[in-house]
């Protein structure tokens, strides 16, 4: 405080100096008489003694202040000299309670080891006794032939601490001995364990010959009390490997009499497992009580080698039986037979030899179902067994790997692995090293090429003729439009197939299944079939053709065509539902278990399949717009093929049933990835569909509705003098809308049978190219077009009746008329809407709309208007 008084005082002198050199020097500027200097010494006389006073002031108050701090200072070191006193007087108190300290730390540990070495004396004592009393309890027990007990004693002496300091000490050796057992502890015991081991084993073996379960269990939980553990686990995994062995001789026993059984082989190993997961599930209790729970694994892998063994025989047995070789090595030539075929064929197309349709095709790659050695129904039995016996191993696996990382104290992982008995398991690598896998890949291919062959040359189609004589359009459900009995059967195959793959729980097998799938779909149906199909038609289709009602003409050399039937509905042909759309239903796409077993699921396809026409519409006595019934119904089917491959690879497999794939391959990230490939397969197969549609409809569009498009808009938006340049209305012919009024019924006549019959998607595909032309030849015509104001009102109109006409509610198909709509509504607006200097409109109503026309082609539009103002 006093510092900052000085301070605030040495700023005053230093401020009060500075005015008056300021007011000196200005002074000495005016001086000029000898009486003003005069004055002036006079002025800094009075004020030198002014500063000399209170410099003098300045001076004894500093001093004084300075004094005070200093006794105040003298204050402060004497209270630290106190202080320091006293610290150091601590400090020696602090030393002398260490020491003393220390010494009763001393003699506390002292006495702690003396009590320490007490009490492992009295330990040691009571150990000897209790080592004395266990012998001779076992002496006794031993020759009263009472082993429980006597293994009973052995375990406690062996469980007591320092078990072998203790035996072998010389207190032990002079102690415990006796006049009546006079032999050393450690010999003694060593003695008695070897032989009760060699008691225990002749027993556990006579026990288990005479399959006495109460003295086996017995005898196997003495075993570790006498240390054999790993003898009397060996001994327990050899039994229950006799067991299963036993099992499976007996139902290998049983195949001569089981034989006419198609499943019989797949319920065989299916019990043989059965028999595995009790004996370690029971079994594991007395195991994890008696030896410890991590001695189950060394017991699971001898019964996993056991189970091995007898699952392989099994499995070549069902081998042999079956003729599995043969009927894979008939494929294997058929297979060979069409490839040969096929080149035989595109050499033929290459070289342009075609023309010689007349002479007989000796190739073996036609239907040669009769140089094979087994039935379809003899394949649809074999895939079905040999896909349960894959989903029983794979059950089993999951089984035994869950377990084993039970008993490895294993903490539960969201990721699943299998363990080594089951990785490098010999039933694994018999299945992949003697081909058992690609065998079955081979059986299910062929089955579903083979069947949708047969599908093909059975195929049947479904009559129009009562949906396209709905007078009116009539909204149907997606499993209502008509489609090729060859996709009700393809879908049937797929769902078949995809049963008994996903439920043999073979990763790599489904997996490589996904991708032949994907392939098989787009070579063999959307561009063997479909598309060649699509271009067999397509050079019947015109324009004169149209989609009107079939009748086929009754010759007297020819029969009458029979009636299309539906599958699911036998009435389909002559009854209406409520809606007034005819009952053509696709088969049931109704969930189905994945998990049961794939025989419930086969049927046989032949009899689902429905009568048609095919064959009598490429006679030459049938009307042509038959080929048009056709291609619209091969449209649908692409169309419907999109939903049929999204529910059974998508919906039925992922998203119905989201713990299938997880639960049939529940190893690493194998159902994730399984996933992913579904979904690719899928987005490759609708980027395949796609395709086919937009070009079905594209070439139906430029070929049948091009011209018929260009016939019905000649005459539209014409109104003066029939000059299409014109639209000048007057009073007399303002309200005559018979032009459009005709275009609307000539319209609805042409479309609403294609809407009736068209999937909804594939209409609005056609309608999008129909709308394209229509937009780009109206905007040619419109550019051009002379208008009046009454011809703009009445053009508005026709307009507005006309686009609702062509798009109904499909918005997306009217936004691509909204440059049509703005010319027209330019050509409405009065001359005082737009700007005289830019001739646009005003800026309100530039603002107001959304506008796609640009300034200049509004400019432009406006010129139409023959009677405007300027």
């Amino acid at each position: 405080m006093t510092q900052t008084t000085s301070n605030n005082n040495n700023n005053e002198l230093d401020t009060e100096l500075s005015k008056n050199l300021a007011k000196y020097s200005l002074l000495l500027d005016k001086l000029s008489t000898s009486s003003q200097v005069d004055k002036l010494s006079i002025i800094i006389e009075n004020d030198r003694t002014n500063q000399q006073t209170k410099l003098n002031n300045f001076i004894q108050e500093s001093q004084l202040s300075h004094n005070k701090q200093i006794r105040k200072l003298e204050l402060q070191r004497t209270d630290l000299t106190t202080t320091l006193t006293k610290y150091h007087s601590i400090l020696s108190n602090l030393q002398a309670s260490n020491w003393k300290g220390q010494l009763i730390n001393k003699n506390i540990k002292s006495i702690d080891n003396e009590r320490i070495i007490i009490q492992d004396t009295l330990d040691f004592l009571k150990d000897i006794r209790t080592l004395k009393n266990n012998i001779t309890l076992i002496d006794s027990a031993i020759k009263e032939e009472n082993y429980q007990v006597a293994a009973t004693s052995i375990q406690e002496i062996t469980n007591l601490p320092h078990y072998e300091q203790l035996i072998n000490s010389e207190f032990a050796k002079k102690i415990v001995p006796s006049s009546t057992i006079p032999e050393e502890p450690s010999i003694l015991l060593d003695n008695w364990c070897m032989e009760l081991t060699q008691l225990f084993k002749e027993q556990f073996i006579a026990a288990a010959n005479e399959n006495d379960v109460d003295t086996l269990t017995l005898v196997f939980k003495m075993f570790p009390m006498v240390g054999q553990d790993s003898l009397g686990l060996d001994l327990y995994s050899k039994y229950v490997c006799d067991i299963i062995a036993e099992e499976s001789r007996k139902i290998l026993t049983q195949k001569i009499s089981q034989s006419t059984n198609t499943s019989y082989y797949s319920q065989a190993l299916l019990h043989l497992f059965k028999i595995v997961s009790t004996i370690i599930n029971d079994h594991s209790k007395i195991i994890a009580t008696c030896y410890g729970k991590k001695f189950m694994i060394h017991v699971m892998e001898n019964v996993e080698k056991e189970a091995d063994l007898q699952a392989g025989l099994l499995l070549d047995i069902f081998a042999e039986s079956r003729n599995l070789d043969g009927i894979v090595k008939d494929i294997d030539d058929w297979n060979l037979r069409q490839r040969k075929h096929a080149q035989r064929q595109k050499q033929r197309t290459i070289n342009n030899s075609m023309s010689d349709h007349n002479e007989v095709d000796n190739d073996d790659g036609g239907d040669d179902s009769s140089m094979m050695n087994f039935s379809m129904n003899q394949l649809v039995v074999l895939v079905n067994e040999f896909s349960q016996i894959l989903q029983n191993w794979s059950m089993y696996a999951r089984f035994f790997s869950v377990r084993w990382n039970e008993f490895s104290d294993l903490e539960p992982a969201n990721i699943l692995i299998a363990p080594t008995p089951i990785s490098n398991s010999k039933f694994i690598k018999k299945l992949n090293e003697e081909q058992f896998l690609s065998n079955f890949e081979k059986l299910t291919m062929y089955y579903l090429q083979k069947s949708f062959s047969n599908s093909i040359s059975i195929e049947e189609l479904p009559k129009l003729n009562d949906l396209i004589e709905l007078p009116t359009f009539v909204h149907k459900e997606e499993s209502l439009y008509p489609i090729t009995s060859v996709l009700e059967d393809l879908s049937l195959l797929i769902r078949k197939n995809l049963i008994s793959n996903v439920n043999t729980g073979q990763f790599e097998l489904f997996q490589s299944f996904i991708d032949q799938l994907s392939t098989f779909i787009q070579n063999e149906y959307l561009v063997k079939f479909m598309q060649v199909r699509l271009k067999m038609l397509q050079p019947k289709l015109s324009g004169s053709i149209g989609l009107k009602k079939y009748v086929p003409k009754i010759d007297s050399t020819s029969p009458l065509p029979s009636r299309t039937v539906s599958p699911m509905n036998t009435n389909a042909s002559s009854s209406i539902n409520a809606h007034g759309v005819p009952n053509l239903k696709l088969s049931s796409l109704s969930k189905f278990d994945f998990r049961g077993a794939a025989a419930s699921a086969l049927t046989n396809i032949q009899s689902n399949l429905q009568t048609g026409f095919i064959e009598e519409a490429i006679t030459t006595n049938v009307e042509s717009a038959i080929f048009l019934h056709h291609y619209l119904i091969y449209i649908n089917s692409l169309y419907v093929s999109k939903l049929l491959f999204h529910k059974l690879l998508i919906e039925e497999l992922i998203e119905e049933n989201p713990k299938l794939l997880s639960d049939n391959f529940p190893f690493k990230e194998n159902s994730k990835t399984l996933i992913t490939k579904l979904q690719s397969c899928e987005s490759l197969i609708d980027k395949q569909t796609d395709k086919l549609i937009k070009w079905s409809i594209k070439y139906m569009f430029q070929n049948i509705f091009l011209s018929k498009i260009r016939v019905l808009l000649n005459q539209l938006f014409i109104n003066g003098d029939n000059n299409e340049n014109f639209y000048i209305a007057g009073m007399d012919n303002y309200e005559d809308l018979t032009k459009i009024n005709e275009f609307v019924r000539k319209w609805q006549h042409l479309i609403i049978p294609y809407q009736n019959v068209l999937f909804d998607k594939g209409i609005n595909e056609l309608l999008t190219l129909v709308v394209e032309f229509i937009v780009n030849l109206l905007e040619k015509r419109f550019d051009s077009l002379q208008v009046n104001e009454l011809g703009a009102t009445k053009l508005d109109r026709e307009l507005s009746l006309f686009i609702g006409t062509v798009c109904g509610l499909n918005y997306k198909l009217r936004e691509r008329f909204t440059r049509l709509t703005q010319i027209v509504l330019l050509l409405g607006f009065d001359d005082d809407d737009f700007d005289v200097e830019t001739q646009d409109v005003k800026e309100d109503i530039s603002t107001g709309i959304d506008w796609v026309l640009s300034p200049q082609e509004r400019i432009e539009a406006r010129k139409l208007k023959i009677d405007r103002r300027n």
